[in-house]
């Protein structure tokens, strides 16, 4: 989906820090993260090992907490939260895709995806079932509904993981290296669906250390010693102003 200047700002972090202690060490893992992400966007986060891209992606998916800074997701300020609200504003606002799938083994297809949305107390049941079965329609996945994730490929088990991902509308989807475990085939299948999400207005935000993955999203966000070094965009549309 391709990004213009009058797109809504759904994340926006400001001089977000991440500091981990351990005895008397103390590892910035994260200085200074300045970055804002429209609706729409589908951006890929980059750089090498221990570089701070994955803790990145955990602040955003408030599974961690920063150390200082901003941190505004979806209108809601996600910098300095209790537990109980930031787990309601994930299960609601974020959608996650894993490199391991984390899909529930002696669940079905369908209740692996209606599993976080029993958490949402504002959806009843049928409403459930009808998220999950857009969800995996979505992805071409539906034939799969009662089947078990040791019955599907691993290609199928990330579809399903996606499905999970957008069953809920979240206003953001995270992917931590979702292509990692797959083959060339199997990757390619998942990246183009990714794409046909975003094409759909979904906005992803991927944490990759394929080169060839992170050239199909539009942006591509370089992280090394903890802090952004580069923020480009693949294709810009001739309406943006550069």
């Amino acid at each position: 989906m391709n990004n213009t200047n009058n797109q809504k700002v759904l994340v926006e972090l400001k001089d977000l820090t991440k500091v981990f202690y351990t005895d008397d060490v103390e590892t910035s893992a994260l200085k200074n993260i300045n970055l804002k992400i429209h609706e729409g966007d589908f951006l890929s986060i980059t750089g090498p090992s221990g570089c701070g891209k994955s803790t990145l992606l955990s602040l955003l998916g408030l599974l961690d907490t920063p150390t200082g800074g901003l941190y505004q997701l979806a209108g809601h300020d996600a910098s300095d939260i209790d537990s109980d609200e930031r787990a309601r504003i994930r299960n609601k606002e974020i959608g996650f895709v894993f490199q391991s799938f984390n899909l529930i083994s002696d669940l079905t297809v369908a209740e692996n995806i209606e599993l976080p949305l029993t958490y949402r107390t504002d959806l009843s049941k049928n409403e459930r079932l009808e998220m999950v079965r857009v969800s995996l329609e979505k992805v071409d996945m539906a034939h799969r509904a009662s089947h078990y994730p040791s019955q599907l490929s691993g290609g199928q088990q990330q579809r399903v993981a996606v499905a999970r991902a957008i069953a809920g509308k979240p206003a953001i989807i995270l992917a931590d290296e979702p292509t990692g475990n797959l083959d060339s085939k199997n990757a390619e299948s998942v990246m183009a669906l990714l794409e046909g999400l975003n094409e759909d207005g979904a906005t992803i935000c991927m944490v990759t250390h394929d080169p060839a993955s992170a050239a199909r999203t539009q942006r591509v966000i370089e992280v090394f010693d903890g802090e952004v070094i580069s923020d480009k965009y693949n294709s810009v549309p001739t309406s943006v102003a550069v």
